[in-house]
């Protein structure tokens, strides 16, 4: 059970998954009503200010500030795939057309169908098509929105769908990440790019054209990561071009989750391989090492991390973009996958968080 110790604004998580709170309002000096139904009557004694309620498990400890007191609860995040369904999804790995079971697309949807099914109970799969018009046009909103159990409508959206378009990399991606920041839930967010080659639809022929735009997608990828909103990229069979796997790379790196190694985007093409590369990335988001706070900070300098009781210096975490989330990171994130540290607090001292 998750223990919440609040010291002023002192909010206190559990090592598990991805947290967020439920906020109920807490009790100053003198005031409030007992969460057991009683009435505490309080006199500023020390006994008064750090106690425990056996019902909801939670210690109480201090009472400088502020009235918002913080439980944790795991929080499994929104993970949207998004899909390139271009007409060179519907070749070979060597280019060959139309190769019916063997395309591109065939080998790679199965793979989406297979690792959701697996992991939808961990996970708020969604999904989203780019291009929407079968030339340049991406239309707002999701195909199927990140939720829970939603492996056979994301399989059911795919086995409506055909690779026929360009490559609208730049518009997916800012329509996802423009998507995702308007949801009206807490989980932290994640955009899985899923494309085969060089983006196109580039200037000055933006609505049906095959004009190369790598750099405004590399740029949109960085943007929708500076929004809070991490993109992990998936290469299906991009091996023979070194445009592709350049820009490829350069996404990878703006959008805040690289991959380990060379290259930094994740390479398939095989329904195995892609089976494999999900399956590290839902792992990877349900890492124990980041933590949703119930608002956005607005003082930085005001949040200390304890871990066991001990504070961990800043190194050892960072604010994530857009000040609404914490991650451990380094061995001391390794150490809480370990279960060696547990016990993770989050004092973000006397401010407000913003909703």
């Amino acid at each position: 059970m998750r223990r919440l110790v609040l010291t002023a604004a002192f909010i206190a998580i559990a090592a598990s998954h991805a947290c967020g709170f439920e906020t109920k309002k807490g009790v100053g000096v003198g005031q409030g009503d007992g969460w057991d139904g009683s009435t505490p009557v309080f006199d500023g004694s020390v006994a008064d200010r750090n106690y425990t309620n056996s019902d909801m498990n939670t210690t109480i400890t201090g009472d400088a500030c502020g009235s918002n007191m913080y439980k944790a609860n795991h929080l499994p995040p929104d993970l949207l795939i998004l899909l390139d369904r271009s007409n060179s999804m519907n070749e070979d790995a060597s280019g060959t057309t139309n190769p019916g079971p063997m395309s591109k697309w065939s080998l790679m949807t199965a793979a989406i169908k297979e690792v959701v099914g697996q992991t939808q109970a961990n996970i708020r799969w969604g999904l989203k098509f780019f291009g929407t018009d079968n030339q340049c046009g991406v239309t707002a909103g999701a195909d199927v929105a990140p939720g829970p159990d939603n492996a056979a409508m994301i399989t059911a959206a795919i086995d409506g769908t055909t690779a026929a378009s360009y490559t609208p990399t730049s518009a997916g991606e800012m329509s996802a990440g423009s998507y995702l920041a308007a949801l009206n839930d807490p989980n932290p967010k994640y955009i899985l790019l899923a494309t085969d080659g060089q983006p196109t639809c580039g200037p000055p022929r933006n609505n049906s054209s095959s004009v190369p735009d790598d750099m405004r997608a590399i740029e949109t990828v960085g943007t929708v990561a500076g929004m809070g909103i991490p993109t992990f990229v998936i290469g299906i069979a991009t091996t023979k071009s070194a445009t592709a796997d350049a820009t490829l790379n350069q996404m990878a790196v703006r959008g805040g989750l690289p991959r380990a190694g060379t290259p930094q985007y994740y390479p398939v093409s095989t329904t195995a391989e892609l089976a494999a590369a999900l399956t590290t990335i839902q792992a990877m988001v349900n890492l124990p090492c980041k933590f949703t706070l119930p608002g956005m900070v607005s003082n930085p300098s005001m949040v200390t991390v304890f871990i066991g009781g001990q504070a961990i210096p800043a190194g050892s975490w960072t604010l994530d973009a857009g000040n609404r989330s914490i991650t451990i990171v380094g061995s001391t994130c390794d150490m809480l996958t370990a279960g060696t540290l547990t016990d993770v607090q989050i004092n973000t001292g006397c401010q407000i968080l913003i909703p």
